[in-house]
Formats: structure tokens, sequence, C-alpha cells
């Protein structure tokens, strides 16, 4: 049963223009270095005044929990998770299943 998995960022300033170009850089290889991702997307708040601190927002679909278990425990993961701890960055992560509870509308692509 595929698991969305979203996390959110808030670094303690502001990255600067060649952090924020590395933090998407390594995200946009994952699919390829790590692998069992089925979608991925990352980006910054369109309103940061709603957005509380948090600067990114990183969402992710995976085909089930071990997919999840082992983009957790990769290496290239732990590598961006000390990357990005190493800021002093406050990190908020939310796993769930996507079930026929949890999909209130399914989407049918990006239009």
């Amino acid at each position: 049963m595929t698991v969305q998995h979203v996390v959110l960022f808030a670094f303690p300033a502001e990255l600067g223009e060649s952090e924020e170009r590395e933090l998407f850089e390594r995200v946009a290889r994952w699919p390829e270095e790590i692998g069992a991702i089925d979608a991925i997307r990352l980006g910054r708040p369109i309103d940061s005044s709603r957005a509380r601190g948090f600067q990114y927002l990183l969402y992710m679909e995976l085909s089930d929990e071990e997919a999840l278990a082992a983009y957790q425990r990769h290496p290239v993961h732990r590598a961006f998770s000390a990357w990005v701890l190493g800021k002093g960055c406050t990190v908020l992560a939310f796993d769930y299943l996507l079930d026929e509870v949890t999909v209130i509308h399914p989407a049918e692509g990006l239009g």
C-alpha cells in the first residue's frame, strides 16, 4: 500500500543561492540513487506568512512501508539528513498510508 511521506524544513537562516541549489540537486538525485520512489516534489511556500517559519516542503510517495524504511536508512538519505541537521534545521516529518479512507479525491496528473 502506497505511503505518503511529507517533510517540512525550517532553517534558522535563509539558505544562500548555492545552498538552495544543493538542496534541490541532492533531492533530484534520489530516484536514481535511492530508488523505490514513485513521486517526489520539493518547493517553497507561495505565502511564507502562513508557513510558520518552514521554508521548504518535501512530498514523496513510496510503494509501501518497506520502501519507506529502506529510504530512511539509505546512506544517501542519511547524508542528506546530516547536511540538513548540520545547518541547524528544524524538521517535521509525517508519513501515512494512502488508502480508501485517506485518499479523498484521487489525483489525475498535473494540470
